[in-house]
C-alpha cells in the first residue's frame, strides 16, 4: 500500500539591521551644558546599541542559523529571548512553533500558531503550519480549514494546494483532493509531492497509466525520490511491466527503500 507524503514548509529570512553612531570626540572644547547633552546622547546611543544587538529580530536571526543546522532544540531557546524581548513579535511564534514541530513537541507548536494568528491573523504561515500538526494528529477536518484559510490569503503558493490536497484525499474526497494537485501543478509543474500524492491517488483507483506518468515525472524531477521509484515499481508490475518494474525497485533500493527489497526478492528473481 502506498501512502501519502508531505514535506515541511521552510522558514522564511527575518533580516535584522544593526544602529551604528559616533561617539562624542574627546577632544571637543564645549560648556558645561554641552559637555552634559553630549553625554546624555551618548548613554541613549548607546542602549540603542544594545537593545537593537539583544532585539527579538536578533535572536530570531540567530534560531535561523540553528534551524538550518538542524539544531532545533537550540533554536527553541533563542526564539524563547526573542519572545521575552518582543511578545508581540509573530513571526517568533511562527519560527518557534516550527521549532517544536521539528522536536515533535506538537502540543507547543500548537500554542505558538495560535498566537502568531491572534497577533497577525492575515500571515498565511502560522496557518499553513498549524495544518501540519492537525495532520500529525489525523485531524484531517482541521487541517483542510486551516489550508483553506492560508490559501485565500496566498492563494499562489503551491505548497498549501498540496497539503490540503492530502487532507482531502484522507477524508476519501478524491476528485477535490485531484483538483488540489492539479492547482499545486499548474503553479509549480515540477511540484514532486504533488506528483507523488497525485499518482497515489490513480494508483488507488487503478487508474495505471496516469499513475505511471506521474511517478515518472516525480523521478525525473529528484532522481533521488526513492517512494516514488518503489511506486513506480508497484505500478509497472501491476501493469506487466515486469522489466521496468524490476528496474525501479532496484533504484528504489539503491537509494534506502527497505520495501523495495520485499518486492524485488518477490518478482524480481
Amino acid at each position: 500500500m502506498l501512502t501519502l507524503f508531505y514535506q515541511n514548509i521552510s522558514l522564511t529570512i527575518v533580516n535584522f539591521y544593526t544602529i551604528v553612531f559616533q561617539s562624542v570626540k574627546q577632544n571637543q572644547k564645549v560648556g558645561f551644558e554641552s559637555i552634559i547633552k553630549n553625554c546624555l546622547l551618548l548613554i541613549v546611543n548607546c542602549s540603542l546599541l544594545i537593545g537593537c544587538t539583544g532585539s527579538s529580530e536578533a535572536f530570531i536571526d540567530k534560531a535561523k542559523e540553528q534551524l538550518q543546522k538542524g539544531n532545533a532544540k537550540e533554536a527553541v531557546q533563542y526564539l524563547n529571548q526573542a519572545i521575552d524581548k518582543d511578545p508581540t513579535n509573530a513571526r517568533a511564534f511562527n519560527m518557534r512553533g516550527a521549532a517544536n514541530f521539528e522536536v515533535k513537541d506538537y502540543a507547543n507548536a500548537l500554542l505558538d500558531y495560535e498566537q502568531a494568528i491572534k497577533i497577525d491573523p492575515k500571515d498565511y504561515k502560522p496557518y499553513f503550519n498549524r495544518a501540519s500538526v492537525r495532520m500529525e494528529k489525523s485531524d484531517w477536518e482541521g487541517a483542510l480549514i486551516d489550508c483553506t484559510k492560508a490559501a485565500e490569503i496566498q492563494p499562489d503558493s503551491a505548497g498549501i494546494y498540496v497539503k490540503r490536497g492530502i487532507s482531502y484525499a484522507a477524508l476519501l474526497r478524491i476528485p477535490e483532493a485531484i483538483n488540489d494537485f492539479n492547482k499545486a501543478l499548474k503553479l509549480n509543474p515540477k511540484e514532486i509531492n504533488a506528483l507523488y500524492n497525485r499518482g497515489n491517488i490513480y494508483f488507488q483507483t487503478k487508474d495505471f497509466e496516469n499513475a505511471e506518468k506521474d511517478f515518472l515525472s516525480a523521478v525525473r524531477t529528484d532522481s533521488r525520490f526513492a517512494k516514488a521509484f518503489y511506486g513506480l515499481g508497484i505500478v509497472q508490475q501491476q501493469m506487466g511491466k515486469t522489466d521496468e518494474a524490476c528496474m525501479s525497485m532496484k533504484n528504489a533500493n539503491r537509494l534506502g527503500y527497505n520495501d523495495a527489497k520485499i518486492a524485488l526478492d518477490s518478482f524480481c528473481k
